[in-house]
């Protein structure tokens, strides 16, 4: 299989799955990211959504019943008077992570639904830069990919190094790839990332194995193509010409845990 960049620039996006691409490197990734090790990386919630001013201290009060680290960011929504955009980053392992998930769905966030659109909460964690093993599955799936296709679009080359380029240090070309973790009522609502002119494409690669229609956790693509989370299952979305808006479902299953690699490249 050729990935196609003419197709990839006209419609915005190109989704495959890596089996089709490189079947040994599929059977590698499914062999050393286990669910056992992805969950062992997650130390981060995400909540992002509109609230009035007077729910705003509800959650700090959250991070200090958990006793958890949070990074707190709050702007005024620019929507009716007493609305603001919170940001917040919860540090703690899964099963506090999901408790804190519970306490946060109690909090009164009705002006998001009725003003605000790019809410979102998910968690995630660092890939991992001290595995080789698991440094080279990663640059393999980036060089196959993101070097194929935009190998003349990239200004600085020292940032696409590979481990055996500078002496097995820690990858530039891995260098901030996240683990993500979507469990139920996880989501992003539909959104476009913004004009950047450095900024190449975002990378995704699913990795479960035991996603069922009913789940949720798909991505939906300019409202035109939705993608299951299913292993293997590759989706770019270019930035040199396009500036897609895109959507995660809201995961219903109750026990499903829906688990990707993201990452974001720059020229």
């Amino acid at each position: 299989m050729k990935l196609d960049k003419k197709l990839l620039i006209e419609k915005g996006y190109l989704t495959f799955n890596l089996k089709d691409l490189d079947e040994n490197l599929f059977n590698e990734f499914k062999k050393e990211l286990t669910k056992k090790y992805l969950r062992s990386k997650i130390d981060i919630l995400r909540a992002d959504f509109v609230v009035t001013k007077e729910n705003i201290d509800e959650f700090s009060e959250i991070a200090d019943k958990y006793e958890v680290q949070i990074d707190e960011r709050i702007e005024d929504a620019s929507h009716p008077k007493g609305a603001l955009k919170i940001m917040n980053k919860y540090h703690a392992k899964i099963p506090i992570l999901k408790e804190i998930q519970k306490d946060i769905s109690k909090v009164d966030t009705s002006s998001s639904t009725k003003y605000n659109h790019d809410g979102q909460t998910w968690m995630y964690g660092m890939y991992p830069r001290t595995s080789i093993e698991k440094i080279n599955l990663i640059e393999s799936l980036y060089v196959q990919t993101v070097i194929e296709l935009y190998n003349e679009d990239i200004i600085n080359h020292k940032e696409f190094k590979t481990t055996t380029d500078i002496n097995n240090q820690n990858p530039y070309i891995g260098a901030g790839t996240d683990i993500s973790l979507y469990v139920k009522d996880n989501y992003i609502s539909n959104h476009a990332d913004g004009i950047d002119g450095n900024r190449l494409c975002v990378v995704l690669m699913y990795l479960n194995d035991d996603w069922e229609s009913g789940y949720g956790g798909e991505i939906v693509v300019k409202e035109e193509l939705t993608i299951p989370p299913l292993f293997g299952n590759v989706v770019i979305l270019d930035f040199t010409e396009n500036n897609i808006e895109h959507e995660v479902k809201k995961v219903i299953n109750e026990n499903f845990e829906r688990f990707a690699i993201i990452k974001f490249f720059y020229k």
